[in-house]
């Protein structure tokens, strides 16, 4: 028996002998996303649209302050104001400044042949998934764009080399107010190194943040989010403002540190009161458009878009820069 059953097993029907009639994997109809940063902070930023108007550039108006600056323990106003009876009132000079938005443009192009197409399996939208991921990579390439701009910002807080603390934090918040900043929201955007830096200074030892929730609450106005920023990259809120949280954010100082803000995001009151830190300008959304390469045999997508950031406040925002 046990000669004859060797005998059986080397006369088994197995996937090779049959490897004309079987496989060795089936594609399932899916697409596992790639990780990736998430894009989206550039609309923070206060839009202005200059799509269908002959030009790529906005001028935006400003206003410059002739009664002094904030915080400046009333120098401004203290006698320069000040009228005498019977004394002719003597001009104030007044002068405007500006700043200015132009769009610049992102596109991306694929070229796919008919093969592809034919021969990919049913139930997956290949086409629709290459042009969603176009958009996305645009998107990415206007928030590096827009968080470009936080190393521009004249005000900051932390040191070249030294973790950011919880005063850093603060001193970034409280900053924008004392010059002169009026306005319902603020939003900080933290590099991911920073990110982690304030997690360990607010569970630190026996950090009130860590142990006893309402001191805590009262003066750091802590608090984790649900998801953790495993969404959209919202961790928490510190004072009560978002903290949102990135891995593209600059280096600064021969890339010994990392760049991250406090910033002032647009809102109807923000932009009302001017305290809206950065803007963008469109000049043409997002659009996908194909070509028909009948020689190749192939479908072109191309995505593009025109669009521009820059600093609109300057002192309504801080940059914080700590090491990396």
């Amino acid at each position: 028996r046990t000669s004859q059953g060797a005998a059986a097993m080397a006369n088994d029907v197995t996937t090779t002998a049959y490897d004309d009639v079987t496989r060795p994997s089936l594609v399932e109809p899916v697409m596992i996303a790639a990780r990736a940063e998430q894009p989206g902070l550039w609309a923070l930023s206060r839009e202005f649209n200059l799509i269908g108007k002959p030009t790529a550039a906005a001028k935006i108006p400003k206003e410059v302050s002739w009664w002094g600056s904030a915080d400046d323990d009333g120098a401004g106003v203290d006698a320069e104001l000040n009228g005498t009876e019977g004394t002719d009132v003597s001009n104030t000079a007044s002068t405007t400044s500006s700043v200015t938005l132009t769009a610049g443009e992102y596109a991306v192009a694929m070229e796919v042949t008919d093969n592809v197409e034919e021969d990919s399996i049913s139930g997956l939208d290949l086409f629709t998934n290459i042009r969603n991921r176009m958009v996305f990579a645009i998107s990415l390439a206007m928030e590096d764009d827009f968080l470009a701009l936080l190393a521009s910002l004249s005000n900051s807080v932390g040191s070249s080399g030294v973790d950011l603390s919880i005063a850093n934090m603060l001193s970034a918040q409280t900053g924008p107010r004392r010059r002169g900043t009026r306005g319902d929201a603020q939003a900080f955007i933290l590099d991911s190194q920073q990110a982690d830096d304030l997690d360990s200074a607010i569970t630190a030892g026996n950090a009130a943040a860590a142990v006893y929730a309402l001191s805590a609450d009262r003066a750091l106005g802590y608090a984790p989010t649900g998801d953790h920023g495993m969404g959209m990259r919202h961790i928490a809120n510190f004072r009560t403002w978002p903290v949102w949280v990135t891995g593209m954010t600059d280096t600064a100082n021969a890339a010994a540190d990392v760049v991250g803000a406090c910033i002032c995001p647009s809102t109807p009151v923000n932009d009302l009161t001017g305290a809206t830190t950065f803007g963008m300008v469109w000049k043409r959304l997002p659009r996908i458009e194909t070509d028909r390469i009948v020689l190749g045999r192939s479908l072109q997508i191309v995505a593009s878009a025109r669009a521009g950031f820059g600093e609109l406040q300057d002192g309504s925002g801080s940059a914080i820069i700590t090491d990396a």
